[in-house]
């Protein structure tokens, strides 16, 4: 007797069809792996340098600073009111020019009776010298009288200095550069009154490392620039270099004797001033951008087939931007200057621009 299909057998084999057949056209419709686009990685841009080995001239840049070749703070010598101010900030004055008076009333009465009494002395002394000539009187007494003499005569001096010490005077042709009192205002000795600054002739100091001391001597000329004029050089003598370093930073101070007769240079004003310290051989000039601090050492990025390789480096010297290298580089090194922040060994770089640094 034949029986029928079961009906759950029959919906089993249909759902069994439906997976084959999804199956089929999942593999026919699902790409190849070998076909997906891969990921390239994107190249950094920067800029290089094709570098040359050169002699170059070491040259060293040092700050200083610009001062008055004399400065001179003048004080009260004594106590009173000021009773007159002869001069302000910004007067030329000539050496021995008065500039201020001081209430002299008390030591001009002093000086009076220090003269009658040297006048006194002076008579009484002529005519015990003529007695003792006619040996009418005894020696002891003459010389008594003799020493009274002299004692007025220098009391007569002291007073006549107690009023010249009412008045301060310059004691250099320059410029008042500062009043420190108001007329009527009471001092005492040793009181500050007045700046007076010579800048005829100007001293720039600087301060000279150890290893550079022997770079620079007396009667050198040195060359400086000065930062409201940086395109004007000037150039002065140096006419002193310290015997002793200074504790503090162990550099020697050095000064320079510069001619200011037109008064452009001012105390104060910063100077960059340098000199020769010789020649270095075969070196590579780099900017300092170039050049990269790493751990204590100094590396540059190279250029070469198309990535960055890391190489270090080791800086003879530092001129203001510019590293001298004396090891590391050789003659052609294509070196990254701009974009090397951020760049690794081995990533990839497009170059951006190229030029040669001698």
């Amino acid at each position: 007797m034949n029986r029928k299909p079961n009906r759950t057998t029959s919906i089993l084999f249909g759902s069994l069809a439906i997976i084959f057949l999804l199956i089929v056209l999942m593999s026919v419709t699902k790409p190849n792996r070998k076909d997906l686009p891969v990921a390239t990685e994107a190249a950094t841009m920067v800029s290089t340098l094709r570098v040359h080995l050169a002699n170059t001239a070491d040259i060293v840049y040092l700050p200083a600073l610009v001062e008055a070749n004399v400065n001179a703070v003048l004080s009260a010598e004594k106590a009173g009111r000021i009773v007159e101010l002869k001069v302000d900030r910004g007067d030329r004055v000539e050496e021995g020019q008065q500039l201020l008076q001081i209430d002299d009333r008390i030591w001009q009465a002093g000086l009076k009776q220090a003269e009658i009494a040297a006048r006194d002395a002076k008579k009484n002394f002529e005519r015990f010298k003529a007695l003792q000539e006619a040996g009418a009187v005894a020696a002891s007494e003459y010389d008594h009288i003799e020493k009274d003499s002299v004692t007025a005569s220098s009391m007569l001096e002291e007073a006549r200095i107690n009023i010249g010490q009412c008045r301060v005077v310059s004691p250099i042709t320059g410029t008042v550069n500062d009043r420190f009192v108001e007329t009527g205002e009471y001092v005492q000795p040793g009181t500050p009154v007045f700046q007076v600054v010579d800048t005829a002739i100007v001293k720039v100091v600087l301060q000279i490392p150890e290893k550079d001391i022997y770079s620079i001597r007396p009667g050198d000329r040195i060359a400086f620039t000065v930062q409201p004029l940086p395109d004007r050089t000037f150039e002065g003598a140096v006419t002193f270099v310290a015997a002793q370093a200074d504790t503090r930073n162990n550099a020697f101070r050095a000064e320079l004797a510069v001619d200011n007769a037109d008064g452009i240079l001012r105390p104060g004003m910063i100077a960059h001033v340098e000199f020769h310290r010789g020649t270095c051989h075969d070196m590579v000039s780099l900017p300092m951008s170039a050049v990269l601090p790493s751990k204590g050492d100094h590396i540059v990025y190279l250029v070469q087939g198309g990535h960055a390789v890391r190489r270090k480096v080791q800086i003879e010297t530092i001129t203001r931007e510019r590293a001298l290298i004396s090891r590391g580089l050789e003659e052609g090194d294509l070196v990254v200057v701009e974009g090397n922040r951020t760049l690794s060994d081995g990533q990839l770089i497009e170059t951006a621009g190229s030029g040669t640094m001698e």
